[in-house]
This record gives C-alpha cells, structure tokens and sequence, in this order.
C-alpha cells in the first residue's frame, strides 16, 4: 500500500505547473511608444532601508481578462535608494495589483514576504491602460502595511525626463490604482 501511495504521489507531482509570471521590458533611455503597448511609470517607495541587503522587489499584476500575471521591477537589484522610478511597457487591459514581493535581508541571506495589495476598503485594486498611451500610475508608498497612491506627476516627470528624453511625458494621462472598474 506504501509502495502505491509513493506512485501516486510521485506521478501528481510530476503533473503540477506553476503559472508562469511574465516580466515586463522596462524602457532605454531612446524607447517610444509603440502600436501595441502602452507604458507604465512612476515611483515606488519602498518598505526596507538597507536591510533589502541589495534584493530586488517586484510588483505582481494579473490582467483580468486573460488571466496572464506580470511582473515589473520596483527596485532593482544591489540599489539601495529607498525611492525608485519605474518605466515599463504593458500590454492593453485592465489589471488587478496581485502582491508586493521583496526580500529582507538575514544573518543567513534572505527571507522572502509576499503582500497582496488591497485598498484602504480591503478590495482588489485595479488600472486599466490602452495601446498607444502613456501613463503616470502615481507615487507608490509601499513603506509601509497600509500602501498608498498619490500624485506627484510633475515631480516623477521632471526626474524621469532626464532618463529617458524620448518619452513626451507631457501627454502621459495620471491613472492611480483604484478598488473600481
């Protein structure tokens, strides 16, 4: 009886896929819009200081309609600084705002937290974009358990501006994250 239960489990095993997470492209500093894609921007305030130990964090985003979950990078590997700007291309839809990821850094290397991202109101948070469009999703705060969307688009443009000069942030449409469809 061992010997078939080992079998079964072992061949369930073998049967299990995880969902794959599709990272998006974050933009170079001569990158346009393109026909098919919208862009994403921002900046992200981070839950850890220097205890993040270098670690990359990275926001999750499922599009509603085809179920599809992406990923972007909110802090870049071995940064320190405590605000990052994000820029990123995104295909068309709405998308739910699934979790925060990071890693706080340990004695042993790291522990790793996974956050969902809800309102104030505990409900899924959405945004939704279309092809051809840029647009500013706002501040995030994330440094805390209550995370937080404001807009300071004049600020983020002036500071992303000297990233990427090609991008007319002028045209970019303010979309903060929102419980509503």
């Amino acid at each position: 009886m061992k010997k078939i239960l080992f079998v079964i489990l072992l061949l369930s095993g073998l049967t299990t896929q995880a969902q794959k997470i599709i990272q998006l492209d974050d933009l170079s500093v001569s990158d346009t819009l393109l026909n098919d894609k919208a862009i994403i921007y921002g900046n992200f305030i981070q839950r850890l200081k220097f205890s993040s130990g270098g670690f990359p964090q990275d926001i999750r985003l499922k599009d509603t309609l085809t179920k599809n979950i992406y990923a972007f990078r909110v802090k870049p590997t071995f940064k320190s600084a405590k605000e990052n700007l994000f820029c990123y291309y995104l295909p068309p839809g709405t998308y739910q705002l699934l979790n925060y990821w990071y890693t706080e850094s340990k004695w042993y290397g790291g522990k790793v937290f996974t956050e969902g991202i809800l309102s104030t109101a505990n409900k899924p948070l959405f945004v939704t974009v279309k092809p051809n469009k840029i647009y500013y999703l706002g501040d995030w705060h994330f440094e805390t358990t209550n995370h937080f969307f404001v807009d300071q688009k004049a600020t983020c443009d002036s500071l992303l501006k000297k990233r990427n000069v090609a991008l007319k942030l002028e045209t970019a449409l303010t979309t903060l994250p929102t419980d509503s469809l």
